[in-house]
């Protein structure tokens, strides 16, 4: 009797946990299906968002202490709920991104990427500071970056630079900041902040001047400017013009990058032309007549786009009123902690009569949209500007700032 009420409970155990088993892998079997599906589906998305989106800008703002300010535009696919964008330096500070309305938009933020929730936007502008991009050693700062698309680097006012890695893809002198292109890839800048006017530093830049141009001489290219430059930068250091000299041998610097990139240029065209030479005569007309074509068009088009972004934005009237600017010395002898570009903003407001509108600034400093509110907002939170509409723009007004009472 003790051996059937033993035998009877296992036996039915058993077959309860052989119908478990099978419902659980028809259950799997239907899963397994769908499971594949949604990967498949996430890892197509994401090769769709990779697909549309599209660097329009990357720029580089080096400031003063080293700090450095990141502008991100890109192209994104509106149909994607997020968009992950990758960090240029493990430190960010003031993060902000927008779509092409303006409008904020959510983030993420992780180690080295931060994931956007781009709610339906075909396009993401992100702003940023980072530490991270600039080191310092002596009186040599060095900036290194590498990325994966085109991207320029406005480096501070009065800086000289004795060190470049990579030939840039254009030069030019902006305000007297240096605005220097690079194509994508590595780089690394150094430069220190020059004081102009004594032999020692008028001599280094002649020496690095001309190390500079010997290095291009002994590739085969001709720097007739740069030379030109040297030697007026030399006979300007034997009359006793240091300046002068100092600033004349850093345009021969410059000039003889300009003039290695023309040679390179100019060799790549003709070892295309050779190429092209090679062939029938008959068949480099029909060639050179759609070239001169597209040279014709891409001419019109750099004109149409210079005209439009040269025309005058209409600037309304400040309404006239009893207000008196505050002195801006007060507000820097309050405020010492204040950086420099700030300081250049407020001096130019108060040049202004202590009111200027927000468009205002962003003609005289050169700088995107998003950069100038971010320093307005700054300003605001220093009580140093009060910020008022007039006619749907800015009106940024200089305010006394008070002295903090123990």
């Amino acid at each position: 009797m003790y051996q059937k009420t033993l035998v009877i409970p296992i036996k039915v155990q058993a077959e309860a946990m052989l119908f478990v088993r099978i419902t659980y892998i028809l259950t799997a079997m239907v899963k397994a299906p769908i499971i594949a599906i949604c990967l498949f589906l996430l890892a197509f998305s994401s090769c769709i968002q990779y697909a549309l989106s599209s660097t329009k800008a990357l720029e580089f703002t080096i400031y003063t202490d080293g700090t450095t300010h990141v502008f991100y535009q890109t192209d994104v696919d509106p149909q994607s709920p997020d968009f992950i964008l990758g960090l240029y330096g493990n430190t960010t500070d003031n993060f902000v991104v927008q779509d092409q309305n303006g409008t904020l938009l959510s983030s993420k933020m992780n180690t080295n990427n931060v994931d956007v929730e781009t709610l339906g936007a075909s396009t993401i502008k992100v702003d940023y500071d980072t530490p991270d991009l600039v080191s310092k050693n002596g009186k040599t700062w060095t900036f290194h970056v590498n990325s994966p698309t085109d991207y320029s680097i406005l480096l501070p006012a009065n800086t000289v630079i004795v060190g470049m890695s990579t030939t840039p893809s254009d030069l030019q002198v902006v305000n007297g900041q240096s605005l220097i292109s690079f194509p994508s890839g590595s780089v690394n800048i150094s430069y220190i902040f020059g004081v102009l006017g004594t032999s020692q530093t008028a001599t280094l830049a002649i020496q690095k001047a001309k190390d500079f141009v010997s290095t291009i001489n002994s590739n085969g290219i001709e720097t007739p400017l740069a030379s030109e430059k040297l030697a007026e930068a030399n006979t300007a250091f034997n009359e006793g013009r240091y300046s002068d000299a100092e600033a004349l041998a850093n345009d021969a610097k410059n000039s003889a990058i300009q003039e290695q990139q023309t040679a390179l240029s100019t060799k790549q065209a003709g070892n295309n032309t050779g190429s092209i030479s090679t062939g029938n005569d008959n068949d480099i007309i029909p060639i050179l007549a759609v070239g001169g074509a597209a040279v014709a068009v891409v001419v019109m088009l750099i004109i149409l786009k210079r005209s439009r972004t040269t025309k005058e934005v209409p600037v309304p009237t400040i309404p006239q009123s009893n207000y008196v600017p505050p002195d801006k010395e007060t507000i820097f002898r309050l405020k010492p902690e204040l950086r420099q570009e700030d300081k250049d903003i407020v001096v130019f407001i108060s040049e202004k009569g202590g009111r200027v509108f927000e468009s205002e600034l962003r003609k005289k400093f050169l700088l995107p949209r998003t950069t100038t509110w971010r320093a307005v907002k700054r300003l605001e939170r220093e009580g140093i500007v009060e910020i008022e509409k007039v006619d749907q723009q800015n009106l940024i007004k200089l305010r006394k700032v008070e002295e903090d009472k123990e």
